[in-house]
């Protein structure tokens, strides 16, 4: 079998991760490119020739039809919508994710939102700041022990924060149409089969799920009334699964109490997105994911991936099997 090449593609951006994972290569002859690339056309170039793509930038149609040899795209990611799959599909061309790479991460996240929501620290934060002693302000605040957690989506990252909301003593259900029963079983889930009336039973809403055609606006207006007007709204997944004009409207007019916001529809979020200057929210940048154990990890996860297509294998965290088909020989 000739050299193959992989094209390791990074933005020049500031603190970025290592990228490739040498260890994964071991045995295989692969020549190994790594650019950092400033622009389009800088990608253009760096995956042309290429045999597989290891990728932390955006993917679309035009760099996607530049790829004259690549069997896969790997991403150094658990998300996926920053690549074409459909047009990765059509053109023969498997797409993996770094899957794993973060799940305790988010998680954590999740679940500090949900702690500083319900003890109000954002709120209780900017008083002291602004000089004003009032505990009472913050009032009510619920015990938290013996409440109710709702979590739409139950898996890696939902089955994560589950446990870590049990140790506080929420009672945890979730809603999730493919989760198998033995999740239910093993997590001490209560599964309910309809989200408007999961929502109506929390008292604490996270969602974890893939942002996708079938979970675009799954929070909206209808689910968001559907809420207590006590209960909290969580997001560390992706922006788009909640109408964000739904969501500023309901914490607006009091329809629920208040939310914990790690990304948004539009990213990086306008800073006069009026959910950021509301007494009620407590946000960050896209930050859920982030620790050094995470950032190795996806180097990791994604040199594996692109060492098993190298190989002539199926790798593990393939996004689009539909390609199985259409795979280029």
């Amino acid at each position: 079998m000739p050299r193959q090449r992989l094209a390791f593609v990074s933005p020049a951006a500031r603190g970025f991760v290592k990228g490739v994972y040498d260890e994964a290569f071991e045995g295989l002859d692969v020549q190994i490119d790594r650019a950092q690339c400033k622009s389009k056309g800088e990608i253009i170039e760096a995956v042309r020739g290429a045999d597989v793509v290891l990728a932390a930038v955006g993917i679309d149609d035009e760099v996607i039809g530049a790829m004259d040899r690549a069997k896969a795209i790997c991403l150094m990611s658990h998300g996926f919508e920053s690549v074409d799959v459909t047009a990765a599909t059509n053109a023969g061309i498997m797409v993996t994710n770094a899957a794993m790479m973060c799940n305790q991460e988010v998680a954590n996240h999740a679940a500090a939102m949900i702690l500083a929501l319900n003890r109000k620290l954002g709120f209780y934060d900017r008083q002291m700041r602004a000089g004003v002693w009032d505990r009472p302000a913050g009032r009510p605040i619920g015990p938290l022990d013996g409440e109710v957690a709702g979590l739409i989506g139950l898996g890696a990252i939902g089955r994560s924060l589950a446990r870590r909301l049990q140790a506080f003593g929420l009672h945890v259900i979730g809603y999730d149409p493919y989760v198998e029963m033995w999740v239910s079983r093993e997590y001490a889930v209560e599964v309910v089969p309809e989200l408007e009336q999961m929502l109506a039973r929390s008292d604490y809403v996270s969602i974890q799920v893939p942002h996708n055609d079938e979970t675009h606006h799954m929070m909206g207006r209808k689910q968001f009334a559907a809420m207590k007007p006590s209960a909290f709204f969580v997001n560390c997944c992706r922006g788009g699964v909640a109408d964000e004009l739904a969501l500023t409207e309901a914490l607006k007019s009091k329809k629920i109490a208040g939310a914990g916001l790690d990304v948004f529809e539009k990213e990086p979020t306008p800073k006069d997105n009026p959910l950021l200057h509301m007494d009620n929210v407590i946000s960050s940048p896209h930050a859920a994911g982030e620790s050094t154990r995470s950032q190795n990890d996806a180097g990791i996860i994604a040199s594996y991936q692109a060492a098993a297509v190298l190989a002539g294998k199926w790798p593990n965290r393939v996004v689009n099997p539909e390609v199985r088909a259409k795979l280029r020989r």
